[in-house]
């Protein structure tokens, strides 16, 4: 079985540098492409191919279960460590952590400030627009 696998692969990888090869043959004879393609003699393709083989470690289902594995790190990179917990009867914690509440018209200035802000912001925008200045199409709209 296993020898099957590896004489397999290894006729697939011959008959792919060999199409490889032709391909380039035929292409350095094209009168459009010219001499401008050098071709590499299949022979030593062959032989890159042939050490390629000797090199590679190929493994039976055992062999391979008794390898040592390697862990891989997550997708992302590390996880943060999180160290000790809180609870909801920590005081301490809740007093540092505690947001100062607004009363309705320090809400309302705020919003109103926040508001402006963006107003200002939409019109030289649209002001460089009408200049003929930065563009940019996002989704179907213009910002």
């Amino acid at each position: 079985m296993m020898k099957k696998i590896i004489f397999n692969t290894a006729k697939e990888q011959f008959r792919k540098a060999f199409r490889k090869y032709k391909s380039q043959v035929k292409r350095a004879k094209n009168p459009r492409v010219g001499g401008e393609i050098g071709v590499e003699p299949y022979g030593l393709k062959k032989l890159s191919i042939k050490n390629a083989i000797k090199r590679t470690k190929f493994m039976d289902k055992a062999a391979y279960k008794a390898a040592p594995k390697t862990k891989s790190l997550p997708k992302g990179g590390p996880r943060p460590s999180i160290v000790g917990k809180a609870y909801a009867s920590d005081k301490a914690a809740k007093r540092t952590m505690m947001i100062p509440m607004m009363t309705k018209k320090q809400r309302e200035a705020n919003q109103e400030s926040i508001s402006q802000s963006v107003r200002k912001f939409l019109k030289e925008r649209i002001g460089r627009k009408k200049k003929g200045g930065v563009i940019k199409a996002k989704k179907g709209r213009f910002v």
